[in-house]
């Protein structure tokens, strides 16, 4: 039986040393708009040499810095001429440019490496060559970590998809000595606090020897098991998606599939289409929308292939993905104490959905910030424990529910509030394009990179210092011998009409 969470009953005790704004949110449904680490992708390749160092800089006719919306790319760089070599210096700081550029741009990548791009040259380099290779990466990707959202596995065969190959055993194993070596060198290699994805789910059950999804508990524990996500570049395709959902026994096995549905609650997914057939995307296109909630994704690449992503524009397919993608946070109500004291508490409870098909993965501050109106030029930053790496997918809600301290030099006048999730890197924290926005009308502020809450609050010494307990769940009574309220339900709203006129929405 669901419980009734009712703002007004869960506070009635603190309704006579206290006030408090209740705001309502009106939802953005539709609005195509930049968040960081979510979206469409474009794939940006090379065969690097010391002529030509970098990837990135060589494809700069892409508008990043404008209005397509694009807030990820997927970054190959193909070692080819370094199978068996260190790989040179030029390189190593053609990446590192390549990286400031997708800084300057306001974006990140989708990060892999491999050695070739045919089917018919399956020659990688040994678990050595990728050991060492990767130890001269280290210190670059700990440099970088703040523009690269994911790190695919690659290295492994062709466009290491850990398919076509030569040194890594069978194609069709998804798990053996060499492969296993690998994983651990991107494990000792890769930053800790970076997904790695890998294209298999079966290569990580196998390498772990475990077949139990990711628990809420097991979350963001910065283990292995933690940190190992997957990534699949068959969308849509026949016998399972290219693989993508096979078993030792069946090409497409639903038990594969349930595992990869419950895990992407916490590790990243996404990839891209590879259907090449028209007769066959004509058969699949539509399936996008239900298969991308089910599996949660997070990005796709738009141009590989067409015959699939074309059928998405033609239908208005396209564009629901790129609104539902990774994250969409929408703010339904707010309650906020009104007046505060220097040195007191506040209360701060917001009810958020995720209309998105995933939530966000990598590690994010959120702030409550109160900025002064008026005569007032102080603004004040306090950081929130909520964390919107467990606000789940496909219209969940989820709270914020807190208490906050206000610092004891809060200077006395009116503030604005607002909601502020910027990324965790000092280096773009400040930079309102790694901001996440929340998907609400008259909300977001670009400049700042804030989400407007659209309530003052006053900062009073007269104001009590404590205002009262958080509300909890399974409370109902609305009723006290003090305060006479009513429960009124208006256009499908319940709420609470208190007989000084105030109204408590029941969340």
């Amino acid at each position: 039986m669901k419980k009734v969470l009712c703002l007004a009953g869960m506070l009635l005790g603190a309704f006579m040393t206290m006030q408090a704004v209740v705001v309502m949110y009106t939802p953005d449904n539709t609005t195509i708009f930049k968040n960081p680490e979510r979206g469409y992708t474009e794939e940006l390749s090379y065969k690097v040499s010391v002529a030509h160092p970098t990837v990135v800089k060589n494809n700069l006719d892409h508008n990043w810095g404008g209005s397509n919306q694009m807030t990820l790319v997927m970054v190959l760089y193909n070692f080819n001429k370094f199978k068996a070599e260190d790989i040179p210096s030029e390189v190593l700081a053609g990446f590192d440019e390549d990286m400031q550029i997708l800084r300057d741009c306001g974006i990140k990548c989708v990060l892999r490496f491999a050695y070739t791009e045919s089917q018919s040259d399956k020659v990688d380099a040994t678990p050595e060559w990728v050991q060492r290779h990767l130890e001269q990466l280290k210190p670059h990707l700990a440099a970088n970590a703040d523009v690269i959202y994911v790190i695919e596995a690659g290295f492994i065969g062709s466009w290491g998809e850990w398919y076509y190959t030569t040194n890594y055993g069978n194609e069709s194993q998804h798990m053996n000595a060499n492969r296993r070596l690998v994983i651990q060198y991107l494990f000792e290699n890769v930053p800790t606090d970076r997904f790695v994805l890998f294209r298999y789910p079966m290569i990580k059950t196998e390498y772990l020897n475990d077949s139990n999804p990711l628990t809420a508990e097991e979350a963001f524990q910065n283990t292995q098991k933690a940190r190992m996500g997957c990534h699949n570049d068959a969308f849509l395709n026949n016998w399972g998606n290219d693989g993508t959902y096979a078993s030792n026994t069946n090409d497409d096995d639903p038990r594969v599939r349930q595992y990869v549905a419950t895990e992407t609650l916490y590790v990243p997914n996404g990839g891209e289409t590879n259907v090449e057939s028209n007769s066959l995307a004509e058969q699949v296109y539509a399936k996008a929308p239900s298969e991308m909630s089910k599996y949660h994704w997070s990005f796709c690449g738009k141009s590989y292939a067409t015959q699939v992503t074309s059928r998405w524009k033609s239908s208005g397919i396209y564009d629901t993905l790129n609104v539902h993608m990774g994250y969409r946070y929408n703010l339904l109500d707010g309650r906020y104490t009104d007046e505060v004291a220097p040195g007191g508490k506040m209360n701060v409870t917001i009810r958020v959905r995720n209309d998105g098909y995933a939530p966000i993965y990598n590690e994010r501050p959120v702030y409550l910030v109160m900025q002064g109106v008026g005569a007032v030029s102080a603004s004040y930053t306090m950081k929130l424990k909520a964390d919107p790496r467990r606000w789940l997918p496909n219209g969940e809600i989820s709270w914020i529910n807190e208490q906050v301290d206000i610092p004891e030099n809060a200077q006395e006048g009116a503030y604005q509030l607002y909601l502020w999730m910027p990324d965790k890197y000092e280096s773009i924290q400040n930079d309102p394009r790694y901001a996440v926005r929340c998907a609400n009308v008259n909300v977001w502020d670009a400049s700042s990179g804030y989400n407007r809450l659209n309530c003052t609050v006053i900062v009073s010494q007269n104001a009590p210092m404590n205002p009262g307990e958080l509300p909890s769940e399974g409370v109902e009574n609305v009723q006290s011998d003090k305060v006479q309220c009513t429960k009124v339900i208006e256009n499908g709203i319940f709420y609470i009409l208190m007989s000084d006129g105030r109204k408590y929405y029941c969340l």
